[in-house]
């Protein structure tokens, strides 16, 4: 009798080699923890090439979907099917059929629940145990005609089919599904290291932060508010939202919520020239690499596109990135926005982004200067903000932490790294 299965698929884990199962390791305790979070209590194993999930038979189609959604949420994961399982052991004499006939009458009756006026259907073979009695091409065009034959089904389209209908087949037995969730794909979190991202209510930076979810990240995020943290909304706040949407992908992350107002006073009254916001830009990086420094981030990411907007032309990267030795990871850098946009809609931060913000970069002069020099910038710094690295401890004391976890706010003591003080 089949079982109903999650069929997980992965790529780029299938590329390594010797450390390949510490990755597969990886991606199973993740996509376990995933569903645990939505309240489900199923096991997850390793196959071949693929990693499995047990679905109570009584588990409801909305329960499905609920972990079919999950999983494909899970970086690391390039597709999830919700299929059926058909043991090797029933496979090759349920009934005392041979094998090539069992399949074909399982895979009538999950067509022919499928079926629908004027729908045309191809059916797809994987065929990863060789031993079994027919090719991939010569299985596939034997059950389509099954299907033909024994349900309404009537015609076939392998160019463009409503419908397609996948057999998988392993040494421990064949999968049957219907169309694949597409995951994002990358590396599963945990398996790279752990980075600071600068997180900012726009479109650009969260795309930031979940493309190094999905290079094997652990993902925190600091953003700086316009006003004091407590007046901010805290979990409410947009960013904490944008945040809280992005965990359902990095899982475990923490944000920092740090007022602009200490940086806004030390710098009112001066004379910044015009490099108000590349000022910021640096204290932020500083920022970030003082709490990096807590968390055991080795890097910070932003949102940064090559020439966007004036901040963001080389010459700006350069001096914003040279006020830290930490490495800023910049995901975004070669792409248009209307590539980022899209990604934001994949991704779900979209929507989020698009709700009005008062960011603090909006409170800086309009027209920022498109070139600066580090010697330049340092001293405008010594002269306005000579107490920097008081500066810094007074902003974080004022600092805001708020804790997720696969898409809901947690207490910090559920996360194991420590947050700064």
């Amino acid at each position: 009798m089949p079982r109903p299965r999650l069929l997980i698929h992965y790529a780029e884990l299938a590329l390594k080699g010797h450390n390949r199962l510490e990755f597969e390791t990886v991606l199973q305790g993740n996509l376990r923890h995933r569903l645990l979070a939505e309240g489900l209590d199923w096991p997850v194993h390793r196959g071949h090439d693929r990693l499995t999930v047990e679905v109570p038979e009584a588990a409801d189609p909305a329960r499905r979907r609920q972990a079919v959604t999950a999983a494909a949420q899970t970086p690391g994961v390039s597709s999830v099917a919700d299929a059926l399982h058909l043991p090797q052991r029933e496979l090759r004499a349920a009934d005392g059929a041979p094998a090539v006939a069992t399949l074909c009458a399982l895979l009538a009756g999950f067509a022919a629940e499928r079926w629908r006026p004027r729908a045309r259907f191809a059916v797809r073979v994987n065929r990863g145990d060789k031993g079994f009695p027919l090719g991939s091409e010569a299985l596939a065009r034997r059950l389509g005609r099954h299907i033909i034959d024994q349900t309404d089904w009537s015609e076939v389209d392998l160019e463009r089919p409503d419908e397609t209908f996948h057999v998988d087949l392993y040494p421990d037995g064949a999968f049957l599904y219907a169309g694949r969730e597409p995951g994002p794909g990358g590396l599963p979190v945990g398996s790279g290291g752990r980075v600071l991202a600068l997180l900012s209510a726009g479109i650009d930076s969260p795309v930031a932060a979940w493309m190094l979810a999905r290079r094997g990240c652990c993902v925190d995020f600091l953003h700086l508010t316009a006003g004091h943290p407590a007046a901010s909304g805290g979990a409410e706040n947009l960013v904490a939202r944008i945040a809280r949407r992005l965990s359902t992908s990095t899982l475990q992350s923490r944000l920092w919520l740090v007022p602009y107002t200490h940086f806004d006073l030390a710098l009112a009254g001066g004379a910044e020239g015009g490099y108000g916001l590349i000022l910021l830009r640096r204290f932020m990086a500083r920022l970030g690499a003082r709490i990096a420094a807590e968390t055991g981030a080795r890097a910070l990411v932003a949102g940064d596109s090559l020439g966007q907007v004036a901040s963001q032309t080389l010459d700006n990267l350069l001096t914003t990135g040279q006020a830290t030795e930490m490495p800023v990871l910049r995901p975004l850098i070669g792409l248009d926005k209307q590539e980022i946009v899209d990604r934001a809609r994949r991704i779900g931060t979209f929507e989020l982004s698009a709700e009005p913000y008062k960011d603090c970069c909006a409170l800086i002069a309009r027209h920022p200067r498109t070139r600066s020099r580090d010697e330049q910038l340092s001293a405008i710094e010594a002269r306005l903000l000579p107490d920097y690295a008081g500066l810094i401890e007074r902003s974080l004391a004022d600092a805001e932490v708020l804790s997720f976890d696969s898409g809901r706010v947690v207490q910090p003591d559920d996360l194991p790294a420590t947050p700064v003080a």
